[in-house]
């Protein structure tokens, strides 16, 4: 994978997700993920209920609710 494709975290590492990701593990990097339902377990669920297609998209609608 490109290392364009990556985006950097807050903590300056550079990381792409999978769909298939834990939420409770992505949480730890980012909390904002708190303010999805119980019920979501991957940021592909997360995304589908969002109706986005990346992360970034998903930290960007949690964060105008």
């Amino acid at each position: 994978m490109k290392l364009g494709k990556h985006k950097k975290t807050d903590k300056g590492r550079f990381r792409k997700e999978r769909k298939d990701s834990s939420i409770e593990k992505l949480k730890k990097e980012y909390p904002i993920l708190d303010k999805l339902h119980g019920n979501i377990k991957t940021l592909g669920g997360a995304e589908k209920s969002l109706d986005v297609n990346s992360l970034n998209k998903v930290l960007e609608k949690l964060k105008k609710k």
